[in-house]
């Protein structure tokens, strides 16, 4: 029997790096080689990492990365990136997930991060903690042998050009700076989780081909290939792993240039945007077919006046926002908005885990409210927040951390 008691909550050394790799490498089933733990050192900030301890052995981790996320209308703010969670088998049920969870958010509210993100291995977790779901990510399958862009659409081909090394990781980090701030839900990403990301590209990945880049004056892509051939006929795979597009010329001149590759059947993506316009570019919507659309990125809003009053709202309007006993008063007049606490009657009743999913306007209240989640005053006040909290591109965290 292991007493909590004798569990410590700790910020790992540098000598205790190799074991929390393997302590979490044990928790997602994988065994990380001595290489790949001195890959992903340089992205690593220890003093935001924390570790359970029980009689030597690391039993515990979890971690974060500091990011900017954008917020709607542009705005972008700290975020703590939580990830590498995973606590032993051996040691479940005792709390070690809560506090090393407390412990995270105690840091982030500590260096001025309103809000914490995550990527969820498991739906049923971080509700509990705090997280409601921001984003969501469509996974799609297109089938280039049907799919045919409309005849009234003049891509430029010319524009498109491959780039390799140094120039692909170049152009991708200048042009991830100017999209990122187009969309809500993108982060930041600085010199070393550039540097990460081109690395691990350059490499096979299973049976498919190391990365291939392209470039646009105001975009990117890059794709790996499964290359297969079925009775002399070619059947290859196109796995798209970026898409980066700034102007709807470059999303029209990319797309045209991705499905005109050849040898390729089917290309296959899993972090696209619900609201990707590809379809509605084809003579043939099915050509696009959704494979899966599931939760993306979680967010918790450790600061609600500050994370709320960041963004832009889609009406001028005043709603008072109640989740869990405190109420807050959020306020828009065109580019103006404002977060505070107050102790007006509330429009909207909900959880603290819902206001994550109402902070990247990806979720409307009614939905919320259908589920179970929210209660409105009145049916006007829902009609209002709809309205109000709903706006601008959908939310979409395509990196993933």
């Amino acid at each position: 029997m292991h007493d909590l008691m004798t569990i410590e909550i700790r910020v790992p050394t540098e000598d205790q790096w190799p074991d929390l790799v393997r302590a979490d490498g044990r928790g997602f089933g994988m065994v990380p080689t001595d290489a790949e733990i001195a890959e992903r050192r340089p992205i690593i900030d220890l003093d935001r990492f924390r570790i359970a301890v029980d009689s030597g052995r690391i039993i515990g981790v979890a971690g974060s990365f500091s990011f900017d996320v954008t917020v709607p209308g542009g705005a972008t703010m700290p975020a703590s990136g939580v990830t590498w969670v995973a606590v032993s088998p051996t040691h479940r049920r005792r709390g070690v997930l809560t506090q090393m969870i407390a412990s995270l958010h105690a840091d982030a509210e500590a260096r001025g991060e309103p809000v914490a993100l995550l990527f969820a291995s498991q739906g049923g977790i971080y509700g509990r903690f705090g997280y409601g779901v921001a984003s969501q990510l469509r996974g799609v399958s297109i089938d280039t042998r049907v799919s045919r862009l409309r005849p009234d659409l003049r891509p430029d081909l010319t524009s498109v050009r491959f780039v390799e090394g140094d120039e692909a990781s170049d152009h991708l980090a200048a042009t991830w700076d100017r999209y990122r701030r187009s969309r809500p839900g993108e982060i930041s990403r600085d010199t070393r989780w550039h540097d990460s990301m081109a690395a691990g590209r350059s490499k096979p990945d299973g049976e498919f081909s190391p990365a291939f880049h392209l470039a646009h004056r105001d975009g990117c892509a890059a794709y790996r290939i499964n290359g297969s051939w079925t009775n002399g006929n070619a059947d290859y795979a196109m796995e798209l792993v970026e898409f980066v597009a700034t102007t709807a010329d470059s999303h029209l001149d990319l797309w045209a240039t991705l499905l005109g590759v050849d040898l390729v059947t089917h290309i296959r993506a899993w972090m696209l945007p619900s609201d990707e316009a590809l379809p509605y570019l084809l003579t043939d919507a099915r050509a696009y077919a959704t494979t899966a659309l599931k939760d993306g990125l979680w967010a918790n809003v450790i600061e609600p006046g500050v994370a709320f009053g960041a963004r832009t709202y889609g009406t001028t309007d005043r709603l008072v926002v109640e989740a869990d006993g405190v109420r807050w008063a959020i306020e828009a007049d065109g580019d103006e908005s404002s977060c505070r606490r107050v102790r007006t009657k509330p429009d909207l009743v909900t959880d603290h885990a819902s206001l994550g999913s109402l902070l990247f306007a990806g979720t409307r209240p009614s939905a919320l409210a259908a589920g179970r989640r929210l209660t409105a005053r009145t049916p006007d006040a829902l009609r209002r927040a709809d309205a109000f909290f709903v706006t601008g591109p959908a939310p979409l965290c395509s990196t993933w951390f």
